[in-house]
């Protein structure tokens, strides 16, 4: 178990770990009801409106800003994980590279336009598994080829190895929401939302300091000296390992749902806080800041401490290919300063920047009713109307801001469809073309976007990628 457990661990610390995340050919787009939960300050011109549930909003996103990470070269030449995760470590990543996943169910989205009509109550509940981690580049060089980085049979004494390059944070939470939407002018709309979230799993690892380096006496029967320094490296985790023989924990399907749902007493709290601003009939300016809070985690804790410490053995570390076994046999055997524990923790969710400006173009047309009930304009009007402007977009993650700069261009072909295109460039792709579709039939509503739009043909050998979609129905 033990080495079951910390193949699929080195796997999420190393390359599949990620956030709320940039949605940015959602953010904006035809007024959709989830348009809210990035802006809660969003104009909202229809009643009323409730998703399908589990179907209102599924997204999911994932992706690493080294280009080289992908599903070709992860594979290539693989029997197992752990040669996955060798394959990473030998493509050479710098401490700068960041990982990301990103994931959400919407089981409950609705909202209606309260007595005073300036006001509009959305609310729901989705279930989101969200997870970011910087590249352990000291970490991983130490756990692959130990005190010998270069493999000639001679260790390399001295040599420092720092632990702050390790940064990771993930977690499965249910959120439960309400959020106002105000119209306080013709000019002014400003909302904001609660989110209550109930923790499923979490691990928690950020702020990490000290360094590790051989040192050797030959004097000594024992004459390599592992040196843990100025340490202060520890790994919380809650409802994954087994804090006794660090095997997993996971527990059964229904165990992880009933974590959703307040069942194990680890909760969270955090607001969102949106505004639009119409500076003119065209020209309109939007903002918001998201995930302002914090996650406490109470229930099944494992938590992994390093301490300061001088080891002295006859030998220096050498896994010669055998990484999980090696380094398995030093945990058990008292060779690594490493101490388990259980202790709750809480840390600050990321919080998320937005901001954007919009320029609108009205075009008159035949038909006598608006586009596809088209909220940016009075449904009995006879005009459609084609946008472009700019989208800025930034999370601030462990040590690593996460940043992203959109153009946009979207356009109301009829009564019944809406498209909008996005030009993305982030740490991720500087090409990063992306496509939305909205559709209006009465009152129901489909939509579906999906990013990276170059990467596509052929998504083996992409580094990030994107989808969307939901359906709701919206009354006017």
């Amino acid at each position: 178990m033990v080495k079951t457990y910390c193949t699929y661990l080195m796997l999420f610390l190393l390359c599949a770990s990620a956030t709320s995340q940039n949605m940015q050919i959602l953010y904006g787009f035809d007024q959709l009801p989830q348009t809210l939960m990035l802006n809660p300050g969003a104009v909202v011109d229809y009643d009323k409106h409730f998703g399908v549930p589990l179907l209102s909003n599924v997204y999911a996103v994932a992706g690493s800003s080294s280009r080289d990470i992908n599903y070709n070269n992860l594979k290539e030449g693989t029997e197992d994980s752990g040669d996955i995760i060798r394959n990473l470590h030998d493509l050479g990543l710098n401490d700068n590279e960041i990982f990301l996943f990103h994931q959400e169910v919407e089981l409950l989205n609705a909202g209606l336009r309260l007595k005073n009509p300036k006001y509009y109550l959305s609310f729901g509940m989705y279930q989101q598994t969200d997870g970011f981690s910087s590249y352990p580049k000291d970490f991983g060089n130490i756990f692959f080829n130990g005190d010998d980085q270069d493999q000639n049979g001679s260790p390399e004494f001295g040599e420092d190895y720092t632990a702050s390059h390790v940064n990771t944070v993930f977690e499965l939470v249910g959120v439960f929401h309400a959020g106002i939407s105000k119209r306080v002018n013709e000019k002014l709309n400003i909302g904001g939302r609660l989110k209550i979230l109930s923790g499923s799993l979490g691990l928690e690892t950020t702020n990490n300091e000290g360094t590790y380096h051989l040192g050797y006496d030959p004097l000594s029967n024992e004459p390599y000296l592992h040196n843990f320094e100025e340490i202060n490296v520890r790994m919380n985790t809650a409802g994954l390992l087994d804090s006794f023989d660090l095997s997993e924990d996971v527990g059964s399907t229904k165990e992880l749902i009933a974590g959703l749902f307040f069942m194990n007493g680890s909760l969270g709290a955090a607001i969102d806080l949106g505004f639009t601003y119409k500076h003119s009939k065209e020209l309109s300016f939007t903002g918001s800041l998201l995930d302002l809070g914090i996650m406490s985690f109470q229930h099944k804790l494992t938590t992994l401490d390093f301490e300061d410490a001088q080891i002295a053995s006859d030998d220096y570390y050498d896994p010669s290919g055998n990484e999980l076994d090696y380094w398995t046999t030093k945990y058990l055997s008292n060779e690594l300063p490493l101490i388990t524990g259980e202790e709750k923790f809480s840390y600050s969710r990321s919080p998320k920047l937005n901001a954007s400006v919009r320029y609108d173009k009205r075009r008159k047309v035949k038909q006598p009713n608006s586009a596809f009930r088209n909220v940016r304009a009075d449904l009995l009007s006879d005009y459609l109307t084609t946008s472009f402007g700019m989208q800025i977009y930034t999370a601030f993650r462990p040590k690593y801001p996460v940043w992203a700069v959109t153009a946009f261009y979207s356009r109301e072909l009829n009564k019944y469809l809406s498209l909008k295109a996005t030009y993305t460039v982030d740490k991720f792709s500087f090409y990063n073309i992306g496509f939305g579709l909205s559709t209006h039939i009465k009152s129901f509503n489909f939509y579906a976007t999906i990013d990276n739009l170059v990467a596509l043909p052929s998504i083996k050998n992409s580094n990030y990628q994107s989808f969307q979609f939901g359906m709701n129905f919206i009354f006017k």
